[in-house]
């Protein structure tokens, strides 16, 4: 019989149902090793969409004693089968996955145990058979989750049954109250002796092994003594390759699909596409020293590549909205503290230079997360920052790529709007002049009129590193380009570089941007001086001899533009 080519398993969680069905997997087992090495009690925290669901479920098959007899059907091929550890299918293994309880609950408790007791119910019933006649209704009547975690424990000690328990998105339940129904009842139930807290006490001395996942620390440190004993692994390098796909693994996909008709594209030119919009990710320094693989988002890859194998092409619209952070519980998280200006100080710092230096903290209580370094931490640990370099003992967390760059774009134009909305429509038409004519002025003097009459309403918005934010927000917006600001040319940095998508080989024209401010007082010989260096500044970053390898065949227009204040007062290309 012939065999049909593997599916992409996009959006497919369940590892048992990916390997019966023929789908496609990234083989992660050779991890399994590494971990059984390591602490028994382990917490690893990355962002959303990172596969951490999918390689969860690969260790719930592997050590389920449940699946033993399935062993070669679900790990033929793959890295775990040549290479089987002593624990392969020898716990019970329970899992809990608290993104299924609901934090917009009336009664949280209720809801919370509800789960939790139905979980622990099908556990009993899955593993009757290792224990006595009527263990499952006996678990089953225990009103109370604490009992049957307790019962559950000491029935498998007196049988020699020996217990696992994975956790996955163990903060999503309490990050959703916490976003919603604030801080206090976020306190309530995991400080003292609040519920959430009281079933980590149960979990952490009735289970041999344990595995939990999730996004940032921030829970598990609020629960303290409720449950210390996880060994946080998250910036350890061994782990740096656990989640998402390297640049290996994805090359490997891609020429599987080719091998097999599905792709007809060159394997190097779509990487190169893909990198700038879900690659770049780091998640420990060391593996950063050592100049490990980055690291892809596996959901946006694969989101990509099932378009890219659908129409033969990548879409246009290359932004990739339900592969980012839950927005709302950012946009909660940064007005936490808005009187204290962090919009300013850390979200249009990061936009603007594009990176922030700062320590990663890897613990810091949810009261905390307004302080300056925490927030920063935050932003690293929800996916919006990623390593990618140091300055003495701070690492450098740069904005990943342009799905992260788009979504702090798009903040930045809903902070811009509520002082002028800028028609964007209008803006739009200007993209395809400039693109395709080499026009643009209009363009140009389109975001300096829009910039101007925001001052207007607000007199903060004015300055170097702010107008090249807002220019930024919006020439972000322009579909024929990737935007590299703060792009490093000759040693130096250029302000803004549009450079052309190489999906669309029309696009004619490039543009090296280099932005000078003058306060309202200068007067003529300030102008025509700052456009001096302006210029001498864009000749300099165009002598770099990869610059010509990069616009390809476009036309590169090296364009100074001078503000006084808040008007553009000089807008003028360099022949």
């Amino acid at each position: 019989m012939e065999q049909k080519v593997k599916l992409l398993p996009q959006g497919i969680n369940d590892f048992g149902r990916i390997r019966r069905e023929n789908y496609y997997y990234v083989d992660k087992t050779m991890y399994i090793d590494k971990i059984e090495c390591d602490s028994s009690y382990m917490l690893i925290v990355r962002p959303r969409r990172f596969g951490k669901s999918l390689f969860l479920s690969m260790l719930e098959h592997y050590y389920d004693v449940k699946e033993k007899d399935n062993f070669d059907t679900l790990f033929s091929g793959l890295y775990v089968h040549e290479h089987p550890t002593e624990w392969r299918n020898y716990y019970q293994v329970l899992t809990l996955d608290f993104s299924q309880v609901s934090g917009e609950s009336q009664n949280l408790e209720e809801s919370f145990f509800r789960y939790c007791g139905n979980r622990l119910d099908e556990f009993a019933i899955k593993y009757e058979d290792m224990y006595y006649p009527g263990f499952a209704q006996d678990i089953i009547k225990e009103t109370l989750t604490s009992e049957k975690i307790n019962k559950i424990a000491s029935r498998a000690k007196s049988y020699k049954n020996h217990l696992y328990l994975i956790l996955d998105e163990y903060d999503n339940f309490t990050n959703t109250v916490w976003s919603l129904k604030g801080e206090n009842v976020y306190k309530s139930i995991t400080h003292g002796e609040g519920f959430y807290r009281d079933v980590f006490k149960k979990f952490k001395g009735n289970f041999e092994r344990i595995f939990i996942t999730g996004v940032s620390p921030v829970t598990l440190d609020d629960l303290t003594s409720g449950f210390n004993i996880a060994n946080y692994a998250s910036l350890d390098r061994p782990y740096n390759q656990m989640f998402g796909f390297s640049e290996i693994e994805l090359r490997e996909m891609i020429n599987y699909y080719k091998s097999n008709g599905l792709i007809n594209g060159d394997t190097d030119s779509i990487i190169e596409t893909l990198k700038p919009w879900c690659d770049n990710y780091c998640f420990s320094f060391d593996s950063f020293v050592a100049d490990e693989p980055k690291m892809f988002n596996g959901m946006m890859t694969l989101e990509y590549l099932s378009r890219y194998i659908k129409d033969g092409k990548f879409p246009v619209e290359m932004y990739v909205p339900n592969a980012m952070i839950d927005y709302a519980k950012l946009d909660h998280l940064i007005r936490l503290e808005k009187d204290n200006n962090f919009r300013d100080s850390i979200i249009k710092k990061i936009i603007e230079q594009g990176f922030i230096y700062e320590r990663i903290n890897t613990h810091f209580p949810a009261s905390s997360v307004v302080k300056f370094e925490n927030f920063i931490s935050l932003l690293y640990y929800y996916g919006m920052l990623t390593i990618s370099g140091s300055r003495g003992l701070s690492l450098k967390l740069s904005i990943p790529n342009n799905n992260v760059r788009t979504q702090y774009y798009r903040y930045l134009q809903e902070e811009y709007d509520k002082y002028l909305p800028v028609n964007t429509n209008e803006l739009q038409s200007t993209f395809d002049d400039a693109a395709l004519d080499g026009d643009y002025r209009e363009m140009l003097s389109y975001i300096a009129e829009a910039y101007k009459n925001a001052s207007v309403n607000r007199n903060s918005i004015q300055g170097e590193r702010t107008i090249q934010g807002f220019y930024m927000a919006y020439l972000a917006m322009n579909p024929y380009y990737l935007m590299k600001p703060e792009i490093e040319l000759n040693h130096g940095f250029g302000d803004i570089f549009l450079l052309p998508d190489t999906r669309f080989n029309f696009v004619n024209h490039c543009y090296l941007i280099e932005f000078k401010y003058l306060n309202t007082t200068s007067n003529a010989d300030d102008e025509a001086k700052a456009l001096e260096d302006a210029k001498s500044q864009l000749d300099f970053y165009a002598a770099d001899s990869k610059i010509i390898k990069m616009i390809s065949y476009s036309k590169m227009h090296k364009i100074a533009m001078i503000f006084k204040g808040a008007e553009l007062v000089k807008l003028e290309e360099v022949k």
